[in-house]
Order: C-alpha cells, then structure tokens, then sequence
C-alpha cells in the first residue's frame, strides 16, 4: 500500500538515522552484524471478545519480551506497553509516528488473520544483509521502512520457483520497491495455500559492514503460528 510520509516526518527519521544510535543490548553483537533490532512479542489469546468492540483493537492484548515482564508473570504488559518499550529508543515524535502505524496494523493482522500471536520488530540495518532472493518460511509479515531504500518484491509472474517453493530466479521487469511510508505486506510460506511460496523479495544493497553508510529502519510485524 503506498502511503508516503511528509516531508518533515521523512527528515526526522533521516536525521535520527544519520546520528548512528546505539541501542540498548548492542555491545552484545558481533562489531560485524548488520541488524540491530528491538523486539517483542504480541499476544491476544486472553483478550476478550467485547474488548474489540468497545473501540479498542488491543485492549485485553499482552506484551512480553526483553525489558518486559514475562508471559506468565502476574502484572504482564499491556501491548500498548510493549510497542511503547520496542519504541523507546526513538525520538517521542518518531515513536509516535511508528506507534500508530504498529497499532493499526497489529489489529489489521489480527482481524484479519485470526492469529493471536504476532512478533514486533523495530530493525536498524547497517549494512547488507538477504541479498538472494528468497521466500520467507512463515505466515506473513508486514513491513514499513522509515528511512533508507525499502525492500524490493517480485510479482509471481516474474518468479521461477523450486517444487517446494523455494526462489530459483526472479525477472527483473516484475519487480517493484518500495518507499518510505509504505506498507508492504507479504504472505510467507507457510500462510494458508502458499504451499511453501511466499513472496519473492530482498533487501536493497546498501553495502557492506563496517564501510556502509546508507542505514535502512524499518517495523517490521510477523504473523506468528500459535506457540
């Protein structure tokens, strides 16, 4: 879906971007790595059926994963809370920006899907990373990139595909990119009738760690199977 953001919202992540922040957890990784990434995980198992109606997508949904309590702990997270911690290393006006846009696709997913767990992701990429095309072997995930070139995604006419499912090739003339704002939503290989073929894509070359200097952000939410 093509859904450009303003000019001045489009400044504001690439101004964040070019600062080159350091997350919390980052000396943990390798010098090399490429993604840094703030995750947690979205649940809707206990959320009542009137919660939904009442105007709120999320009420009743919980949140768990790092810097939060755990899934079985008595004072869980809301998933308000949980998208506000996983968001927490932006600015108050970006996180804003990416809040609304968690929240409405998370109740888009749900509703939609009927899944009622989903894994949330704020990823910084500083270098290369899934040059091949590929598909990836889960449900479905969306995807929209704050700054940086976006990811780029083959029509199915243009794919060449293994038995299984896997990409062999894609042609260059069905492939589309998209750009900052938009949201790109890909069913996976393992969403329903796929058969193992998901959406071909892959990620923009942006060069290698540690000489890179074009740095991709991007939220990305997955479907989850139920565990």
């Amino acid at each position: 879906m093509h859904r450009p953001l303003t000019d001045e919202v489009v400044l504001a992540f690439a101004e964040y971007v070019a600062l080159r922040p350091r997350w919390p957890g980052a000396h943990e990784l390798h010098p090399l790595e490429a993604t840094h990434g703030r995750v947690a995980i979205i649940d809707f198992t206990a959320q009542a059926p009137r919660d939904q109606s009442q105007g709120d997508a999320l009420a009743g949904a919980t949140g768990y994963g790092r810097d939060l309590p755990p899934r079985n702990s008595a004072n869980v997270a809301s998933a308000r809370a949980a998208i506000e911690v996983v968001l927490s290393v932006l600015p108050a006006q970006l996180a804003k920006v990416a809040a609304l846009d968690a929240s409405e696709l998370l109740a888009s997913l749900r509703r939609h899907t009927g899944r009622r767990q989903f894994i949330l992701r704020l990823e910084l990429n500083l270098g290369d990373t899934c040059q091949k095309w590929h598909r990836d072997l889960n449900i479905s995930r969306a995807i929209v990139t704050y700054c940086g070139p976006g990811t780029l995604v083959a029509h199915e006419e243009g794919v060449s595909r293994e038995d299984g499912g896997a990409v062999v090739a894609v042609d260059a003339c069905h492939v589309v990119q998209a750009d900052a704002g938009d949201v790109l939503i890909m069913k996976g290989g393992l969403g329903e009738g796929a058969e193992g073929r998901g959406a071909a894509h892959r990620a923009p070359a942006i060069g290698p760690m540690p000489s890179c200097t074009t740095h991709r952000l991007m939220l990305k939410i997955d479907v989850s199977e139920d565990f």
